[in-house]
Parts: C-alpha cells; sequence; structure tokens
C-alpha cells in the first residue's frame, strides 16, 4: 500500500522528500477535488494524508470518505507547516 498526500507545494516537497509515494500540490477546491478522486480510484494507494487547508476546501468530500463503510483508503487530515514570514523585516 502507498501513501499520499494533498496539500501545499511546501508540504508535498517535504514529504516526498520524507518517504511518501504520491504527492498532489493543491491550491483550489476544484483542484483538490480531482487529486482526491484520483487517489480513490488508484488502487495502490492505502493512506490518503490531507492537510487542514485542503480538507477545508473540501469538507464535504472528506465527511462521506470518511464516514464511508470501507476500511481502505483511510483518510487522515493532519496540520498544515505554517508558511515561512519574510527574512528581513524593518
Amino acid at each position: 500500500m502507498k501513501v499520499a498526500l494533498l496539500a501545499s507545494r511546501r508540504m508535498v516537497m517535504g514529504f516526498l522528500l520524507g518517504g511518501v509515494h504520491r504527492g498532489y500540490v493543491c491550491e483550489d477546491a476544484e483542484a483538490s477535488r480531482a487529486h482526491l478522486d484520483a487517489c480513490l480510484k488508484d488502487s495502490d494507494i492505502g493512506i490518503i494524508l490531507v492537510t487542514r487547508t485542503v480538507a477545508s476546501m473540501i469538507p464535504d468530500r472528506i465527511h462521506d470518505i470518511k464516514s464511508s463503510s470501507d476500511l481502505i483508503p483511510v483518510i487522515s487530515v493532519i496540520p498544515d507547516v505554517p508558511e515561512p514570514g519574510p527574512f528581513c523585516t524593518g
């Protein structure tokens, strides 16, 4: 079973470097829904990690999947990493 991540570009890069098998950059609700549906159709994916920001774009879809009786894939909503601020202020 493989692990997929739906998140911001920064989170996807970090998790891919950490060993997550597939990462999908989700910048709007349409892309988030499309990537989630692609993950659900892929029988190799057993765990789908979704950041809170992405989950907030498609809450109805996340709720439907989590309330389903299917055991695989497992959907887990994880916290986002805050984006870094400016390096120099003042």
